[in-house]
């Protein structure tokens, strides 16, 4: 097996994991805790059940069906993009970095296909400040985003 071939291997069962992972976490959410219940982690984090029906962030939130299956389609052509993006990358890091986001994206995209919104659970916040629930699948895409951004800038020269 080629070099090239080993590391989309190693990619794709990144992704997959994140996305095996990501629904197992939401699944015993699900399960254990009733929606809207605020359990303590430790100070600032909270487990808490919630449904996302917008974009990050609760953001676009769709007003009526239209609007959900254009917003689904949106993810589709994004998801369809990124994976077209990743076989044109030549570095390890970021195929790697890469993964990390189509398995999140993924994931993501079977909570709105199960749950008609994605499932939401980590709530961090200050005082009364809430930063906006999010899942396992978010922070790979958010960290992932970040890191590639971070390692472009890093290796572009002037």
């Amino acid at each position: 097996m080629n070099k090239n071939r080993k590391l989309n291997v190693l990619c794709s069962i990144v992704g997959l994991f994140v996305i095996i992972f990501d629904q197992a976490i939401k699944f015993s959410i699900l399960a254990f805790i009733p929606n809207g219940t605020h359990i303590a982690v430790c100070p600032y984090v909270n487990l808490v059940l919630t449904y996302n029906y917008g974009t990050s962030f609760g953001l676009l939130i769709p007003g009526n069906a239209l609007q959900y299956y254009l917003m689904i389609a949106l993810m589709f052509f994004c998801v369809a993009f990124v994976i077209y993006v990743y076989t044109k990358l030549h570095r390890t890091i970021e195929k790697v970095l890469c993964s990390l986001l189509i398995g999140g994206a993924i994931g993501n995209l079977i909570d709105r296909f199960m749950h008609g919104a994605v499932v939401d659970f980590v709530d961090i916040y200050y005082n009364t400040w809430h930063w906006p629930a999010f899942n396992f699948a978010d922070a790979c895409i958010s960290c992932s985003v970040g890191l590639l951004i971070l390692y472009n800038l890093i290796t572009t020269k002037n």
